[in-house]
């Protein structure tokens, strides 16, 4: 038998070992003793019966009465359109990132052309859109856009409101245009001239600028006699291992949901389904792994990180969804961004997040995933490329080799 046949074995020998375990556990549905469908599959189910899916959260700001205008609007264009509002944050199943909670649904959906938005309450009441199929035209994501644009700043606005300004983009003749002029409304009005303010007026700024100043002084001094009192780390050690045990409770479960799902997968081309196989495999040695030593953060994200990457090869993507470089925990939904040494010359392109990405052009520091090393908290990509295959790979955004590396050696 083949080192891949054996594999496949093994999987589905894990998978008929937890089945009474899930199935026994809160999320299984005590009448048929089956587990209960993943968050991606409950939206995509729903779809299949409603154009417009609304968690629970949303119940009171986005009444019943509402769904059912905005889905009736949905059905009257000529587009398969469908909408989700979810509440996002990171580390739920998409990672708090819509562009990901949209293809995961999709690729539950099944193929064909579909447009799909999602609403994110978290940033501003925004939209994300998304188009599949080779008929589209990026419909959704031009509705997306335009309602963003038309209630920017807008706090009074409703979802639903949102929502009816999204429908009607993407359904009309041409989205793109009604784009265009949303942001054309959008422009401020061009300024009359100088603003000229009386002498008394200036001078009662400057003294409130003075007494701002001292203020900020004083604060500073208490806060810095604050931290000498209390180390950073003693007051925030409850939290970081709170997250870190979700972390690995989250990498456990996500595991044994994506070897169920090799186990069963059928007609999904062989290199890509070697690929899922290969990057489950990594996951779970860098899982055991932590069972044996102890839970470490960065290793606990690499689960996610390698999981991640088995469910881009499970929906077929030639090219995997890259995380954050800064901290891979902000989701994948990044751009390629020059990121230049602070206080040097030398310069790398790396994907980030929005945040990062808007930190780093401010020069600022982004949030970045710490990590410990020499008996200090410093950036995970500072640890030496030697001691940690996260550094040296960027969490696989440096090379494409990360999961080759540690199926033939020791992630730390």
């Amino acid at each position: 038998m083949s080192a891949r046949a054996r594999t496949l074995a093994m999987l589905t020998f894990l998978a008929v070992l937890v089945a009474p375990v899930t199935a026994a556990a809160a999320s299984a549905d005590p009448g048929t003793g089956r587990s209960a469908p993943t968050p991606t599959q409950e939206i995509a189910e729903a779809l299949a019966e409603s154009p417009v899916y609304v968690a629970p959260a949303y119940d009171t700001a986005f009444p019943e009465d509402e769904r059912k205008r905005i889905a009736e609007l949905t059905e009257k264009g000529a587009l398969d359109l469908y909408v989700i509002a979810v509440p996002l944050a990171p580390g739920d199943a998409w990672d708090g990132d819509p562009e990901a909670l949209i293809s995961a649904v999709n690729d539950r959906m099944g193929a064909g052309t579909r447009h799909v938005m999602a609403y994110e309450q978290a940033i501003d009441g925004r939209l994300t859109g998304a188009d599949f199929g080779s008929e589209s035209s990026r419909e959704a994501f031009y509705g997306a856009l335009t309602s963003n644009t038309l209630h920017r700043g807008d706090d009074g606005a409703s979802i639903a409101d949102r929502l009816e300004s999204a429908v009607n983009a993407a359904n009309s003749k041409n989205p793109a245009a009604a784009y265009e002029e949303a942001q054309d409304d959008a422009e401020p009005p061009a300024s009359s001239g100088f603003l000229v303010l009386p002498s008394w007026a200036l001078w009662a700024g400057a003294a409130v600028l003075v007494l701002l100043a001292a203020g900020a002084a004083f604060l500073l001094l208490r806060r810095r006699e604050a931290s000498a009192a209390v180390p950073q780390p003693a007051a925030f050690d409850n939290a970081d291992r709170a997250q870190l045990e979700s972390l690995v409770e989250r990498g456990e479960r996500d595991l044994i949901d994506i070897g169920e799902r090799l186990s069963a997968a059928t007609g999904l081309p062989q290199r890509h389904l070697s690929h899922a196989l290969d990057a489950r495999d990594a996951a779970a040695r860098v899982y055991d792994g932590m069972k044996a030593d102890g839970p470490v953060l960065a290793e606990a994200v690499g689960v996610l990180v390698l999981l991640g990457l088995a469910e881009d090869a499970l929906a077929g993507r030639e090219t995997p969804r890259r995380p954050c470089y800064a901290n891979p925990l902000h989701g994948s939904r990044t751009r390629s961004v020059q990121w230049r040494e602070f206080g040097g010359s030398r310069r790398i392109q790396v994907p980030l997040c929005a945040e990062c990405a808007g930190a780093i052009r401010k020069r600022v520091g982004p949030r970045v995933l710490p990590a410990e090393h020499g008996g200090h908290t410093v950036p995970y990509y500072e640890v030496p490329a030697q001691e940690s295959v996260w550094a040296a790979t960027g969490f696989g955004t440096l090379t494409d080799d990360l999961v080759h590396r540690i199926l033939t050696g020791r992630p730390r």
